[in-house]
């Protein structure tokens, strides 16, 4: 992996890597309670566009063939399954001739399972794993134990307070609720003259490495900043269709009088769209994310004023998080800490990104070429 001078171009050229994956692959101050006391130096360092860190040269050389181990923090919902699906076509295309054994494992958001699931990986004698993790400080021991044991640790694409690992890769997950926090504001302003409103929150799995980064560190500070913008419900849709539609359904009822609802995901968007659709809500400002049947509601509704944001959550983080362990392995020295920002999509752009001759269930922001995704859900 080549050495890149400062954080900031690091970023930049992931910018720029997501939106050229998406359009030639695909488709087109002061810290607050809920933040941790002491936030990992090298986050904060690669947030803040400062020094880098770089890995030890040779320090975890082996030679090939590889044991590696994947601990998937999630499972079951679209984007698991084809964030995973990818994990694995790009560990057989670009690196089957160095890996001889690839472990995947899934923890369906449950700490207790993480943690058995890694303990099992080692006893398998991986030579190293890559991890997304299912809680932002639940699973540091663990994660900690394989470091101090020699063995090269990737976490990658959820929030994480650790500081032993040998490379993090992940979205900017309180950007992403940032921006959709900011988003909401802005609307909520443009529509009364100053920031008040009601708003619903969306949210993940509470506890759960995403859902902490995007709503308890990302877009909650921003709309608590705002004595005039009431969060008036919130519920878990668990980034899942049928239970988003559930929870919205229930919370819309009980609050038709919302303006806007802050979403941790496109599945869930797609649902309290559709919600709001049949419980005649007009108006009502929804962010989203990078899936498919959300970027297709969003195009064919946008002509009768629909709006929303979307930053994205790329899949393909994964793989460059097993890219990146490939390369210690290999003897290479590699940046210890990347955060990419989450590409944007907006109404002056969601049309480059919907892809309208594949099902909703496909995420966009993928590595994935269009062919394979195409044979993948035919």
């Amino acid at each position: 992996m080549k050495k890149i001078g400062s954080v900031m171009i690091l970023l930049v050229m992931a910018m720029l890597l997501v939106f050229s994956s998406c359009s030639q692959s695909s488709a087109g101050g002061e810290k607050t309670a809920s933040e941790p006391a002491v936030q990992e130096k090298a986050v904060e360092a690669a947030r803040q566009g400062s020094a880098l860190e770089f890995t030890d040269m040779g320090r975890y050389k082996k030679q090939p063939g590889y044991k590696i181990g994947y601990s998937f923090h999630g499972g079951g919902i679209s984007f698991d399954i084809q964030s995973i699906n990818a994990f694995k076509w790009v560990a057989e295309e670009q690196f089957g001739g160095i890996i001889d054994e690839l472990y995947v494992t899934e923890a369906q958001f449950d700490v207790s399972k993480q943690i058995s699931d890694v303990e099992d990986l080692m006893a398998k004698g991986i030579d190293g794993l890559v991890i997304s993790p299912t809680s932002p400080t639940a699973v540091i021991p663990i994660i900690d134990k394989l470091y101090d044991a020699g063995i090269p640790v990737v976490v990658v694409l959820g929030e994480y307070d650790g500081s032993k690992y040998t490379a993090y890769r992940a979205t900017d997950a309180q950007a992403f609720g940032r921006m959709g926090g900011e988003w909401i504001v802005e609307k909520l302003t443009e529509k009364y003259g100053s920031p008040k409103g009601n708003v619903i929150a969306l949210r993940g799995v509470a506890g759960a490495a995403a859902d902490v980064g995007r709503w308890e560190r990302g877009a909650k500070p921003v709309l608590d900043k705002y004595p005039d913008i009431k969060i008036v419900g919130e519920a878990e849709g668990q980034w899942a269709y049928d239970e988003g539609r559930r929870v919205s359904e229930s919370l819309l009822t009980a609050n038709p009088d919302v303006d806007a609802i802050w979403s941790c995901g496109g599945q869930m968007s797609l649902a309290a769209a559709e919600v709001c659709d049949e419980k005649g809500l007009k108006g009502v400002f929804i962010t989203g994310e990078d899936y498919n049947g959300f970027y297709k509601y969003w195009v064919a509704n946008k002509a009768k004023g629909f709006s929303s944001l979307s930053p994205t959550y790329p899949s393909w983080i994964a793989t460059e998080g097993l890219s990146t362990l490939v390369s210690v392995l290999m003897g290479e020295s590699v940046v210890k800490t990347v955060l990419y920002p989450p590409p944007t999509v907006t109404d002056d752009t969601v049309e480059n990104y919907v892809i309208p001759d594949l099902p909703d269930t496909i995420w966009v922001a993928t590595s994935v070429p269009h062919d394979i995704l195409t044979e993948w859900y035919k």
